[in-house]
């Protein structure tokens, strides 16, 4: 499936373009805010090609995607035209209102963040190493580039903030901007006091921060609402920003920003504090929690707090260090699963997986396709983040550069004066050598990865047995035999393929459509005996834009056993070069013990197709 197609079912099962309030994105999800959730498919949305999981959390609609989320993101933006200026209920608690606008701001900021740390790491590498001098032009060119990075964070924060707030985005970067103008730079470095009307301005830096930007534009965007309100239509154009940059730009200086930075220096201030009496303890606690946090989609919301430690502090003792420790059991759990398991796909899925998580530390692929779905080695992870917590705590391991925790970033663990790589290296080992043995020690089921389905053991228990019919008439074929990885790697879940031999789909039971494409390619069904049914014909042949499909049900409509479908053109779709193989995928099968194909090679419409445990 090509990505604008995934877009399109996206956009179409969130409840249509017009429920989208907000879309973001971070390292691995598409973040949306949506009006009114009710109006999303949640079942369809998880069938989509190329969506690892589904989490609703804080008040965000989140798409894990996995490594090509930015690709998806532009392709999204590039279909939405989202309205931001006018106003949307809020229906959310004030817990998830923070979270999200907090995450939503962060999150697009954070790539840029990350490549800017890595670069400045890379500087510091090369300056050590005496290969290029702290006096010689080009690197004082490259620490002006990456220094860019940092210096104007008020301004990326504040642009993203915006969209989140629903206010313009070219203000809320001004009102960043402002706080990084030279001539406030000059103030403040002189130390003079300032006054505006009179009244006496705090000299605060407000260079690397975040805090002060988004509470400014969160104000920003109620003043502009209400100058909205009384600005003539005639001069609206020149007024309105005018108006909005006079009032908002001072309050920011008077109160906002100072209000901010108390905030930001008291969130660091109490880390260090708990750091420096209780760090040993508090750590190994985070680390074995973080992997929930992540699997929620909250952990961003930590952000704040590691970046205002390494712009107040110039590093990082606690959020990265949690992170390290964390991200690194994830990926021994995913190591160990592979090693262990004798399921061809699982090991397969597992050690790439691992790998991602080990060099990139990138977890969402071995958390979401493995550690998650096996359980255990989900809280062996939890032991070996503890554990390697606690070893960091006691060392007082710091960061010295916001960027995810792996084996590719250690330059963060260094700095001019101090040096903390082999004790992050060490905390690496720890985490890694514990889960993986805790991960050996607890085992795991991993039937569910069956590699081979049509010939189960005779030890296989059954309390409860379920026949689903074939929809389809035609020969069948193991699911991992299907040329696209996308079903014959089970991630959409356990299922059968039919290769047809006439063009037409019949309901397989009882139960209702759940998603209906405009296109005719596939289908989602919920029966009545709980099964969540994705039939797709054919690879690809989304591409073919409905031509050749037919569907006979609209969505939400109450079908029995034999209704017809959808009427397709077999031999039109055979000449226009698409293999016609047909998917048929219970894409809730973690809710059974197991999902048996019968032991027949060719198959009638309405005959046995799968056992259902």
């Amino acid at each position: 499936m090509s990505y604008v197609e995934m877009c399109k079912e996206i956009i179409e099962n969130v409840g249509g373009e017009k429920n989208i309030q907000s879309v973001v994105h971070c390292a691995t999800r598409l973040r949306f805010v949506l009006k009114d959730e009710t109006k999303a498919n949640d079942e369809a949305i998880k069938s989509i090609t190329g969506v690892l999981s589904l989490v609703k959390k804080a008040g965000q609609y989140q798409l894990v995607i996995g490594n090509n989320v930015d690709t998806v993101y532009n392709e999204l933006v590039a279909m939405l035209h989202i309205d931001n200026s006018s106003p949307q209920k809020d229906n959310r608690k004030w817990f998830d209102k923070i979270i999200g606008s907090i995450t939503g701001s962060i999150a697009p900021v954070i790539p840029l963040l990350a490549g800017a740390g890595m670069g400045k790491v890379l500087l510091l590498v090369l300056n050590l190493t005496g290969i290029l001098p702290s006096e010689a032009q080009t690197y004082i060119f490259l620490n002006m580039i990456f220094d860019t990075g940092f210096y104007f964070m008020p301004a990326y924060v504040g642009f993203s903030a915006a969209k989140i707030f629903g206010a313009n985005q070219y203000l809320g970067a001004f009102i960043g901007l402002v706080t990084v103008h030279p001539t406030w730079a000059d103030i403040v470095s002189t130390g003079d006091a300032v006054q505006f009307l009179g009244i006496n301005v705090e000299l605060v830096k407000y260079s690397s921060t975040l805090v002060p930007a988004i509470l400014s534009v969160w104000i920003m965007s109620y003043i502009e609402k209400g100058v909205k309100k009384v600005i003539p239509e005639m001069i609206k154009v020149f007024a309105e920003p005018m108006l909005i940059m006079m009032i908002t730009a001072p309050l920011t200086f008077m109160v906002i920003g100072p209000i901010g930075d108390y905030i930001s220096q008291g969130v660091a201030s109490a880390s260090m504090f708990l750091f420096n009496h209780g760090g040993f303890i508090a750590i190994p606690i985070l680390a074995a929690i973080y992997p929930w946090l992540v699997s929620i989609g909250i952990h961003k919301a930590l952000s704040p707090i590691s970046i205002a430690l390494v712009a107040e502090q110039g590093f990082d003792p606690i959020i990265r260090v949690v992170a390290l420790s964390a991200n690194m059991s994830q990926a021994a759990a995913s190591l160990g699963v592979s090693l262990k398991t004798k399921n061809k796909k699982l090991k397969a899925l597992a050690f790439s997986s691992s790998m991602t998580a080990f060099l990139g530390g990138i977890t969402e692929p071995a958390m979401y396709g493995v550690n998650l779905k096996l359980k255990k080695p989900m809280y062996a992870s939890m032991i070996g983040g503890a554990v390697a917590g606690f070893f960091a705590g006691l060392m007082k391991l710091k960061a010295f550069i916001y960027v995810t925790p792996g084996i590719l970033s250690l330059p963060m663990w260094i700095s001019e004066d101090e040096n903390y790589i082999w004790l992050a290296i060490i905390t690496m080992i720890i985490a890694t050598i514990v889960t993986f043995m805790a991960t050996w020690i607890l085992g795991f089921d991993d039937s569910e990865f069956g590699d081979n389905p049509k010939n189960p053991t005779p030890s296989t228990k059954i309390s409860e047995k379920m026949l689903l019919k074939s929809p389809v008439k035609g020969q069948t074929e193991l699911l991992e035999n299907v040329n696209d990885e996308t079903f014959s790697s089970g991630v959409m879940g356990k299922g059968v393929a039919i290769i047809p031999t006439e063009g037409k789909i019949i309901s397989p039971g009882n139960g209702y459509v759940s998603a209906i494409f405009s296109t005719g390619h596939a289908i989602g069904l919920k029966l009545d005996n709980d099964v969540e049914l994705l039939i797709h014909i054919g690879i690809d042949t989304v591409s073919l834009q409905g031509k050749y499909f037919y569907n006979q049900v609209a969505k939400n409509q109450r079908i029995k056993t034999g209704d017809p479908l959808i009427e397709f053109d077999l031999e039109e779709i055979k000449q226009s070069g698409y293999d016609p193989t047909i998917m048929i995928i219970v894409t809730n099968s973690n809710d059974f013990i197991e999902v048996l194909q019968v032991e027949e090679d060719f198959v009638e419409r309405g005959s046995d197709l799968l056992l259902i445990a």
